[in-house]
């Protein structure tokens, strides 16, 4: 304090909660719709200090001069002991394997999510991802058209970025692994779930992964 220094934790007066998010939100120059924010407030209770790294992963999302509602804010809050969802996919995205492990085990552990449900964020991520391997959609303003118009610009450009970084034969090797995933995860090799998730973790994030960058074969493809 005698230095001048921000104090950010500590054991936070009630009501502390809301009041850190609308400053960190102020200034990453987020707007949270008061649903949205009153939702945070409630789910974060008393720990404040989990604020910052929230509206960093926020920002992150959805860029800056954002307006978020609760759809928007819900699947970044995590849960006790848990994890944002969509800290997995950003990790297979950056080709981070110890951190994408680490996330499905806090997501199997922690949060007691079904293999299948994994499946399901990794499905959503790559659908998203397939439906902008268009070449009619040049920029951020067609990839948020392509994606039906619901999504904020920031995440349907990096959906569109990371399309063009796959390619379609990259985009197709992600469904085919997938697709053995999950008949794998129905009993079709006897593998253990776990397993089953960690080689399929494993080959995404080495496939999406910035050192795995490749041009479209559209031509060829189509």
């Amino acid at each position: 304090k005698a230095a001048g220094a921000e104090e950010v934790g500590g054991v936070p007066a009630k009501g502390a909660t809301a009041a850190v998010l609308k400053d960190h939100a102020g200034r990453a120059r987020l707007t949270l719709e008061p649903r949205a924010a009153a939702m945070v407030a409630e789910r974060l209770g008393e720990d404040a200090g989990r604020v910052p790294a929230l509206v960093d992963l926020l920002a992150s999302a959805y860029g800056e001069s954002a307006t978020l509602s609760t759809a928007d804010v819900e699947p970044y809050l995590g849960g006790e002991g848990g994890v944002a969802v969509f800290e997995l996919t950003k990790a297979i995205d950056a080709g981070d394997l110890p951190e994408a492990l680490a996330i499905v085990h806090r997501m199997r552990a922690g949060m007691d999510m079904h293999p299948l449900q994994i499946m399901a964020i990794l499905h959503n991520h790559f659908r998203r991802i397939l439906r902008l391997d268009d070449p009619s959609v040049r920029g951020e303003s067609d990839a948020v058209a392509a994606l039906g118009g619901k999504v904020h610009a920031y995440p349907a450009k990096l959906a569109w970025q990371r399309a063009q970084r796959l390619g379609t034969d990259g985009i197709r090797r992600a469904f085919r692994l997938l697709a053995r995933a999950d008949h794998d995860l129905r009993g079709g090799s006897g593998a253990p779930e776990d397993a089953v998730l960690q080689v399929l973790v494993t080959e995404l994030a080495r496939l999406a992964g910035p050192s795995s960058t490749r041009r479209s074969s559209r031509a060829t493809a189509r």
